[in-house]
């Protein structure tokens, strides 16, 4: 056979071939094509186990390149902040209340739950009320308190003849005699207050954990579920609003960023990928699609959801056949095509 006619049958059944494939998954035959590929696919996936199909490390590195070194582009983040703007402006937030979202068995059991994190309930309070801002509250409600029970007797010694005019008497004098006294006693009583409630803070977290029982919890949490649970889900954009929500993405994107670079965060991928190697290492990847619940009316519903329409898409853009024709040419036009028609004579 000459390199002419070898050339000439080898076009004639790239063609032919390519030909066949069109038909086969632009038709009818698409269905049982899909069938056929994803049992062969189940049968191969029986006979292979995760630690043989793929390393651990293998999936570190994919995971380390996405997760961490890949930076998003910056449209990204751009798109994300218009969807959650879209999703904060949706009318179904009218028609939906939390008692929609949670019933109110999940509710109850996530606080009991919560119930039973006795020692982290503890160290919150105790971290809570020893606090700058915990003391400076408590100082100032005890000054303010102190003050207004001064200001309070000086009204009830108006009932005593006289005393009204002494107290008047003695302030000026102490003024005249020491001016800025008033302040500075005013000062003082700050400070003493300040380092009362400081020291009296670790007694202070023993009284509030002592009246936090869990029966007091409880009805707490009910209390506020019986007052939120019809209340509409738009009722929190009183307190939210678009450019709250868009800002708080921003700042959750830019602590990610930073997250992503730290030790932690590539140490827990790490170790979630060794815990899913000694777990499931052993086992073969048709068991594994059935562990995570993937069955094969699921793997032939998405196929048929998609490829007819992309496979129509591609017809109808000229863009199926020649896709096809480079998968195949290299074949006939190789070597060993050359070679098995010269073993043909």
């Amino acid at each position: 056979m000459t390199k002419k006619t070898q050339s000439a049958l080898a076009k004639a059944l790239l063609d032919a071939h390519v030909a066949f494939l069109v038909e086969q998954i632009s038709g009818d035959a698409l269905s049982e094509l899909v069938d056929a590929q994803i049992d062969a696919a189940l049968a191969d996936a029986a006979k292979i186990k995760l630690k043989d199909a793929v390393t651990p490390k293998m999936i570190k590195d994919t995971a380390r390149t996405f997760a961490v070194e890949m930076e998003p582009a910056g449209g990204l983040p751009e798109l994300v902040a218009e969807i959650a703007r879209a999703l904060y402006a949706h009318e179904i937030h009218d028609k939906t209340m939390p008692k929609d979202l949670v019933t109110h068995a999940r509710y109850e059991q996530t606080i009991e739950k919560l119930l039973e994190l006795r020692s982290l309930r503890e160290k919150f309070v105790r971290e809570a009320v020893s606090s700058p801002i915990y003391i400076a509250f408590a100082t100032d409600l005890l000054y303010h308190g102190i003050k207004g029970y001064v200001a309070r007797s000086g009204e009830l010694t108006r009932n005593i003849p006289g005393a009204s005019s002494m107290m008047k008497l003695g302030k000026s004098m102490m003024n005249k005699a020491s001016p800025g006294l008033e302040d500075t006693l005013d000062d003082s009583l700050k400070k003493y207050v300040s380092r009362s409630v400081e020291a009296t803070a670790r007694s202070s977290a023993e009284f509030v954990l002592k009246h936090l029982t869990d029966d007091a919890l409880r009805k707490m949490a009910r209390e506020i579920w019986d007052r939120n649970k019809f209340v509409p889900l738009s009722k929190l954009r009183e307190d939210i609003n678009s450019d709250d929500l868009e800002e708080l993405f921003v700042d959750f994107y830019e602590f990610w960023r930073e997250l992503r670079n730290t030790k932690f965060y590539s140490a827990m991928i790490d170790r979630a990928i060794d815990v899913l190697f000694e777990i499931y290492g052993d086992t073969s990847l048709a068991e594994l699609l059935d562990e995570i619940g993937v069955t094969r009316d699921h793997m032939r519903g998405e196929a048929m959801r998609y490829l007819p329409h992309v496979i129509k898409l591609l017809k109808r853009k000229k863009l199926l056949e020649p896709m096809l024709r480079r998968q195949l040419s290299g074949f006939y036009e190789s070597s060993q095509f050359d070679a098995v028609l010269e073993r043909m004579g």
